[in-house]
């Protein structure tokens, strides 16, 4: 099956099993990839799904669904402010909303914003260390 970009002459193809499905369904299927991908990438890159380090599913799931709030509160927000003059992005909402966060996490510790960044650092340091600590295998020699 192909479809043709009217305004630019260029022609996509597809392949699919849906054999009784229309031609109609499987291209506004195939269309709607690019989307779906954006959001797995604004998953990974401003809610939280990159940092996932764990090993089990339960894991997983305590960490994926925080993530899935924040991107059901930033897709709603992003139609709610389309109404508006400015049209903002997804990934703007998102770091809008990184920073507010931030701003309210340094107010409620007391402490200056350049204090709050070297906490932070010095926090993530730490946690990369113990995770790097953990994952070397340790190996035991064997005395017989």
């Amino acid at each position: 099956m192909a479809a043709i970009n009217e305004g630019t002459g260029e022609m996509k193809y597809f392949l699919s099993n849906a054999t009784t499905a229309s031609v109609t369904r499987v291209l506004a299927v195939a269309f709607r990839r690019c989307t779906v991908e954006h959001w797995f990438r604004l998953g990974k890159q401003e809610a939280g799904l990159m940092g996932y380090e764990g090993r089990n599913y339960t894991g997983l799931i305590r960490h994926l669904t925080p993530s899935l709030i924040v991107l059901g509160f930033v897709a709603t927000r992003t139609e709610r402010l389309r109404g508006g003059k400015l049209a903002p992005t997804a990934e703007q909402v998102c770091r809008a909303r990184n920073q507010r966060c931030q701003a309210v996490f340094r107010r409620q510790r007391g402490v200056p914003e350049v204090r709050h960044t070297s906490d932070v650092i010095r926090y993530h340091q730490k946690r990369n260390t113990q995770a790097a600590k953990s994952h070397k295998k340790q190996r035991h020699k064997c005395i017989i």
